[in-house]
């Protein structure tokens, strides 16, 4: 008896500081401060091209057939993408736009390594729009499964943190991540609103949950994670670079399911660069 009380002394005491952080640390100023960081971040980072390294893989499973019996799972695929990636903010606009411009699959260049994407930026041709479109519907021929992995984004999950999306979410702590920091918090979040952000191609609703880490002072979001309720998935981890003086995605790895087949994903940025960007035209 003398020791189970000793142990529950233990772990009030254990708990205390954690229960100290949350009663000084609400969700909401949390979100707050992370969402004054995005805003800002992109409008920073609308100005930057990276080069992606994007590694995919097929897992396909063992079936059954017409009688039951297990059959042969179909042979692996791998495919490697090396594309210039920028974010574009179109001016007087809030919102923001990823597109992957694919120069070399497999090793094999498919282009020239000219920066198609951001010299279209910089001098818009009268029928840019569809430049740009036919330049993102090319890139997205190299995936394996889907031909339109719009969900393979290292930006997607930080962009709900937009006051425009706040309002569709709940928010709730989860923790402190010491090995991250001392004041880094994960922070859950679960979106509750219909119609959702996220959509299947044949305009279903697709839920989205995940995880935040925000340094808790500056708001700086470190890493996120986002599940949806296909059973996609999208990781991304930021670090510092300190010629751009700027936080950039270093690492994202997704899962995408095609036809009950895992397609994981694993893409490295480097290479960041600024160029700048004027233009009104709007994006499709």
């Amino acid at each position: 008896m003398r020791y189970k009380r000793v142990l529950l002394v233990a772990l009030a005491l254990a708990a205390a500081p954690m229960a100290a952080l949350r009663a000084t640390t609400p969700v909401s100023d949390l979100v707050d401060r992370a969402s004054a960081y995005v805003s800002g971040y992109f409008r920073e980072f609308s100005t930057i091209v990276a080069e992606e390294h994007y590694v995919q893989d097929s897992h396909p499973m063992p079936g059954t057939d017409v009688f039951g019996q297990t059959t042969a799972a179909q042979p692996s695929a791998h495919v490697e993408l090396r594309s210039d990636v920028l974010l574009v903010t179109p001016a007087a606009s809030s919102r923001w736009l990823t597109f992957r411009d694919v120069f070399s699959v497999n090793g094999r260049d498919v282009r020239d390594r000219a920066f198609r994407l951001a010299r279209l930026f910089l001098d818009p041709p009268p029928d840019f729009a569809d430049r740009v479109s036919a330049i993102a519907r090319e890139g997205y021929r190299y995936n394996l499964g889907s031909k339109d992995r719009t969900l393979a984004n290292p930006m997607l999950a930080a962009a709900f943190l937009q006051q425009e999306y706040r309002e569709r979410f709940d928010f709730r702590l989860a923790g402190i991540d010491a090995a991250r920091g001392p004041d880094v918090w994960i922070v859950k979040f679960k979106e509750r609103v219909r119609p959702t952000i996220l959509r299947t191609a044949d305009d279903r609703n697709v839920s989205s949950t995940g995880r935040f880490w925000i340094d808790g002072a500056s708001g700086r979001v470190l890493q996120t994670e986002l599940e949806t309720s296909t059973g996609d998935s999208v990781m991304t981890l930021w670090t510092y670079d300190e010629r751009l003086r700027l936080d950039v995605p270093s690492e994202m790895r997704d899962i995408a399911w095609f036809n009950g087949t895992p397609i994981t994903g694993v893409a490295t940025y480097v290479n960041f660069r600024r160029f700048d960007v004027t233009t009104d035209e709007k994006f499709r």
